[in-house]
C-alpha cells in the first residue's frame, strides 16, 4: 500500500503529513510526500529570469521538505518528491498515477474553524476529480508519536448505494484490523417560523427518519460481524456530531455522490456538509462501478 501526501508549504501541508504518517504506521504502508512547484518557462530568457526563478523554487522546495522530514515521527520514514506542473491538482494526480498510490492525503484551508476541515482551491478541485480515495485532515490536526487508526465510522444514508460504501468500509476496517461503526445523521434545523403543519409535525418527521435509519442499520448489522451502529441526532449537523463519541485515531468514511463520474471522487451537498463539520479526518471514496 502507498500513501501520497500533498505537501504544501503551509501548515495544511504539515497536518496532511502528520495524518499520512498515522496511516502509514497503521497499515505498514509506504509514505510519499509530494510538493508541486509551478512550471518554469520552457525556454531561457535573455535576462536569465527563468533560471533564477527555477533556482528559487528549488531552494524553497528543499527547505519545505527538510522541515517536513524533521517533523516525522522516528518510526515513520517517507520518500520526498518534487514535481513541476501547471497546477497543484495536475501535479498530484500525475504523481498518484505514476506511483500507483492507494490514497491521497490533503490538509485544510487556514480559514476553517480549528478542528474542522475547509476546502482550498486545490482540495476543491481534487474532491471533484480524483481517481483514488482522498483523505482530508481537519484544521489544526496533530497526532502523537504512536497514534494509529483505532476505528472507522461509515456515514450511512440508507440510499441504494449505501450498502456498497459499507462493504468497502468493512474491507478497509479488516485491512486496518479495527472495528467499524455505522453512523446515520438525522438533522432537522429549527425554523424561526414553522410550516403550516406546525412544530409537532416537524418533530414527527424527525422521529420517522430516526426509525427508518434504525431499520436500515439493523438490516446491515444482521449480515456483518463486528459491526456497530449509532444515530447522530441534533438540531444542527454540528450538534449531531457532538451527540456521539469520537475516538482519537478515528476516521469517518464517506462515498462519492451518484451525480459524479464513475471511479472519481465527487462530493454532493450533504457529504460536503458532513466533511466540513467532522471533528475527525474524513476518507472520501471514489464512486464505484454499478
Amino acid at each position: 500500500m502507498k500513501i501520497l501526501v500533498g505537501l504544501s508549504a503551509d501548515q495544511g501541508g504539515q497536518e496532511a503529513l502528520a495524518l499520512g504518517a498515522v496511516l502509514a504506521r497503521s497499515c505498514n504502508a509506504a509514505l510519499v510526500a509530494c510538493t508541486v512547484t509551478p512550471d518554469t518557462w520552457g525556454h531561457p530568457s535573455p535576462a536569465r529570469v527563468d533560471g533564477e526563478y527555477g533556482s528559487f523554487l528549488a531552494r524553497h522546495t528543499a527547505g519545505v521538505q527538510a522541515e517536513a522530514k524533521a517533523s516525522l515521527p522516528a518510526d515513520v520514514t517517507a520518500e520526498f518528491l518534487a514535481i513541476s506542473a501547471s497546477s497543484a491538482r495536475e501535479g498530484l494526480i500525475k504523481a498518484a498515477s505514476d506511483l500507483g498510490a492507494d490514497c491521497l492525503v490533503l490538509g485544510s484551508a487556514r480559514e476553517a474553524p480549528l478542528g474542522r476541515f475547509g476546502e482550498g482551491g486545490v482540495t476543491t478541485e481534487l474532491l471533484r476529480s480524483a481517481h483514488l480515495p482522498v483523505m482530508v485532515a481537519p484544521h489544526g490536526y496533530s497526532a502523537g508519536p504512536e497514534t494509529r487508526i483505532r476505528r472507522l465510522s461509515a456515514a450511512y444514508s440508507g440510499s441504494s448505494s449505501a450498502p456498497e460504501i459499507v462493504a468497502r468500509a468493512a474491507a478497509l476496517a479488516r485491512d486496518y484490523s479495527v472495528p467499524l461503526r455505522l453512523v446515520t445523521f438525522v438533522v432537522r434545523d429549527k425554523q424561526m417560523y414553522p410550516t403550516g403543519a406546525g412544530y409537532d409535525a416537524e418533530q414527527f418527521v424527525s422521529n420517522v427518519l430516526r426509525e427508518q435509519a434504525r431499520d436500515a442499520q439493523a438490516t446491515l448489522l444482521a449480515g456483518e460481524d463486528g459491526l456497530s451502529a449509532e444515530i447522530a441526532d441534533g438540531p444542527t449537523l454540528k450538534a449531531a456530531f457532538e451527540s456521539l463519541d469520537w475516538q482519537d485515531g478515528e476516521v469517518l468514511v464517506l462515498g462519492s455522490s451518484k451525480l459524479g463520474p464513475l471511479l472519481r471522487v465527487f462530493l454532493g451537498s450533504n457529504a460536503r456538509k458532513i466533511v466540513h463539520n467532522s471533528p475527525v479526518p474524513c476518507l472520501i471514496l471514489p464512486r464505484g462501478e454499478e
